[in-house]
C-alpha cells in the first residue's frame, strides 16, 4: 500500500498501525487518486498490475501493487478505500468485508488515498495464528517503511503506533536528513558521502566509518532506481573494500544508490522482488569496490576512537629541559624499537636492505638553543606506556590510547606491501631446510612456486610431499620461517576462491606484519614510543591494524570532565 502510494506520486505519506497491524493499518497519502470506476475495479483479481505489455517487463519503473494484491488484502479483513483525484469535487468510498463489496459512494475528501485495513485475517485463523508477537510485526512494519524512506528522502512518511509516532522523515529530499531520522544523529555523523559515475550507471549514498560497523549485514542497504533489494554480489564488493578496517564477523554498514538502465535489470527473479539480476554483475561489482576503496582513502576513518584534526596528524610533544652540550642530532639519534631488552639473539636484522627497515629518526633535527631553554620537537608530551602494551599520549584534545603490537602492524603492513620486488629482498640458507606437507598444500606449492619467489622464498619440490626452502624474507630470518611456510599454504588453500594472487600477497603480507610486529609486553623507551605514533600517522590508514582491529582510540578533555563530574 505505501509502495501505491510513492507511485501514486504522493510527497506525504502517513501509516498508522494498532497492535503490530492485526486491529489496524490505515495509509495515507497525498498522491493522484483514482476515479471512483478505478477504485471500484482495483479491488477485483488481476486488475491492479501496471504491466500493460510483455516489454513493460523489461523495463519495470514502478514499485505496488501486483495484480491481486489489493483484492487479497480485501478478501481476508474489513477494509475501506476513500480516494480522490483534484479533477474530482468529492471522492470516492469503497467497503469491503471478507472480499465482498459492502458500499460504494461519493464522499468529501481531500486530495491522494486513505487505504484503511481492520481485523486483518479475521476469516482466516490458520494465518492469524502465524503472525508474529505485536512487537516482532511492528519492528517488520517499521523496517519496511524505514527502507521506503530512505528510498525516498523527497517523500515525508510518517509511522505511528497505538498514537505513538516511531517514525517521521522530513521528506525535503536530503539523504543525510533522512538517515538522522532513521537512524539517529549519532549514526549519520559517522557517514561518509560516495559519489561514482559511469557511462552506464551511477552509484551515491553514504557508507559508514568502522565505528558503527555491525555484527550482521542487516544494514548492507541498496537500492536500484529507489527500489530496495539485497545482493549478495554487492555485499561480498563492500565488504571486500573494507578489508583490514573490520574485524571478523563485523560488516559495514552502508547504504547506496544504483542507478542504471532499468533494461539492464531484471526485478521479477523473485516473487517479493528483493532479488535482482544484473547484465553487468562483473562491472558492477568492480565499480561499487573502487568507489568504495577511493572514498575510504579520500576520507579519515576516525570515529569516537580519534578526531581527524589536521593537528592530530602532527602530534606536538615536549621535551623536559635539555642541556645544549648534551643534545643529539637526528643523524646519531637513531632508534629502533625491535631492539627490545629480549637480548640480541632475539633481534632481527634491521637495515636500509632489510625488509623491516625498522631503524627510526627522531621527529626533528634537535640543535641547542640559547640560554638551555626547553628544546620543543615534535611531540607534546611524552608517551606513557601501559602493562608494556597500551601508549598513552596527551595532546590538546585530551588522551590518545594506542595499542603498541596493532599499531606496529598497521605501520609493517604498509611498508611491506609498498616495496617492490628488489627492496623487498630475500636471503639464501646456508643449509636448506625440509619441510613435510599434506597432499593439500604440497600441491598449493607446487602450483605456485612464482609466487613464492615473489614473495621472497625460493623452494623446490623434493620428492613425495616434501619441499626444500633455499631463500627466505629477509625479515623472517630470525622467526620459524617453516611454520609461516605452512601458515601461509593453508591461507592460499582458504583464498583458493577468489584465484587472486593479489589478495594472497596481502593475506601474506598480513602475516608477517603479525609475525614480525613488536609485541604486546615488549618494553619501549621513550624514543621508540615516539617514533612508533610519528610512524603510524605517516600510515595510509593508521587507525586499524590490517585485521581490522582499532590502533587508537582518544578520550577528549569533555569526556574526562564529564566523568569526574566537572560538567
Amino acid at each position: 500500500m505505501v509502495e501505491n502510494a510513492i507511485d501514486a506520486s504522493a510527497t506525504r505519506i502517513e501509516i498508522e498501525i494498532k497492535n503490530g497491524g492485526r486491529q489496524l493499518i490505515r495509509v495515507t497519502d497525498d498522491g493522484s487518486g483514482m476515479e471512483r470506476e478505478d477504485a471500484v475495479l482495483a479491488i477485483e483479481r488481476h486488475t491492479t498490475s501496471k504491466i500493460s505489455s510483455a516489454e513493460d517487463l523489461r523495463r519495470v519503473n514502478t514499485l505496488g501493487f501486483r495484480g491481486e494484491a489489493l483484492a487479497t488484502i480485501a478478501a481476508v479483513s474489513h477494509f475501506e478505500l476513500i480516494t480522490k483525484t483534484k479533477e474530482r469535487d468529492l471522492g470516492a468510498l469503497v467497503e469491503v468485508k471478507g472480499g465482498l463489496i459492502q458500499k460504494v459512494k461519493d464522499v468529501g475528501a481531500p486530495d491522494g488515498t486513505t487505504v484503511k485495513v481492520q481485523e486483518l485475517f479475521y476469516n482466516t485463523p490458520a494465518r492469524l495464528k502465524y503472525l508474529k508477537t505485536i512487537p516482532t510485526e511492528t519492528t517488520y512494519i517499521g523496517e519496511i517503511v524505514s527502507r521506503l524512506a530512505l528510498g525516498y528522502p523527497g517523500i515525508s512518511f510518517r509511522l505511528q503506533h497505538q498514537e505513538y509516532e516511531l517514525l517521521f522523515t522530513p521528506g525535503k529530499g536530503d539523504l543525510y536528513e533522512t538517515i538522522v531520522a532513521v537512524f539517529g544523529a549519532a549514526v549519520a555523523k559517522e557517514m561518509i558521502p560516495l559519489s561514482y559515475q559511469e557511462n552506464d550507471f551511477k552509484i551515491s549514498g553514504f557508507i559508514g566509518k568502522p565505528s558503527i560497523a555491525k555484527n550482521n549485514r542487516n544494514n548492507e542497504i541498496f537500492f536500484v532506481n529507489h527500489r530496495y533489494f539485497h545482493s549478495r554480489t554487492l555485499s561480498v564488493a563492500v565488504e571486500k573494500a573494507f578489508h583490514t578496517l573490520l574485524p571478523i564477523a563485523r560488516y559495514p554498514f552502508v547504504l547506496l544508490f544504483l542507478e542504471i538502465n532499468p533494461e539492464t535489470v531484471d526485478i521479477n527473479v523473485h516473487p517479493t522482488k528483493m532479488e535482482v539480476r544484473f547484465s553487468n554483475d562483473s562491472e558492477l561489482f568492480k565499480a561499487f569496490y573502487h568507489s568504495i576503496r577511493k572514498t575510504l582513502v579520500d576520507n579519515s576513518l576516525i570515529s569516537e576512537w580519534i578526531a581527524p584534526e589536521e593537528d592530530l596528524l602532527a602530534l606536538k610533544y615536549q621535551t623536559p629541559v635539555v642541556k645544549s652540550e648534551k643534545v643529539q642530532t637526528a643523524e646519531n639519534l637513531a632508534i629502533n624499537y625491535r631492539e627490545l631488552q629480549a637480548g640480541p639473539e632475539e633481534v632481527l636484522a634491521v637495515g636500509e636492505g632489510s625488509l623491516p627497515d625498522a631503524e627510526y629518526q627522531t621527529a626533528a633535527t634537535v640543535a641547542p638553543l640559547p640560554n638551555e631553554t626547553a628544546i620543543l620537537q615534535d611531540f607534546y608530551v611524552f608517551p606513557k606506556a601501559v602493562d608494556n602494551t597500551y601508549l598513552i599520549v596527551q595532546d590538546k584534545k585530551g588522551l590518545l590510547f594506542v595499542d603498541q603490537h596493532a599499531a606496529h602492524e598497521r605501520i609493517l603492513f604498509e611498508r611491506y606491501m609498498n616495496r617492490t620486488k628488489e627492496f623487498l629482498g630475500a636471503q639464501a640458507l646456508l643449509i636448506p631446510e625440509t619441510v613435510n606437507l599434506n597432499y593439500a598444500q604440497f600441491k598449493v606449492v607446487a602450483d605456485r612456486l612464482p609466487l613464492f619467489v615473489e614473495l621472497g622464498f625460493e623452494i623446490e619440490t623434493f620428492g613425495g610431499q616434501t619441499i626444500i626452502i633455499r631463500t627466505v624474507p629477509l625479515s623472517l630470518l630470525n622467526l620459524n620461517y617453516q611454520q609461516i611456510i605452512v601458515d601461509l599454504v593453508d591461507q592460499f588453500l582458504e583464498f583458493e576462491t577468489f584465484k587472486n594472487p593479489a589478495e594472497i600477497k596481502e593475506a601474506f603480507i598480513t602475516t608477517m606484519a603479525c609475525r614480525t610486529a613488536i609485541k604486546a609486553g615488549d618494553n619501549l623507551n621513550h624514543l621508540e614510543m615516539e617514533a612508533l605514533i610519528k610512524d603510524l600517522f605517516k600510515c595510509e590508514n593508521p587507525y586499524t591494524c590490517p585485521h581490522g582491529r582499532p590502533t587508537i582510540f582518544r578520550i577528549s578533555k569533555e569526556e574526562m570532565a564529564k566523568k569526574f563530574q566537572r560538567r
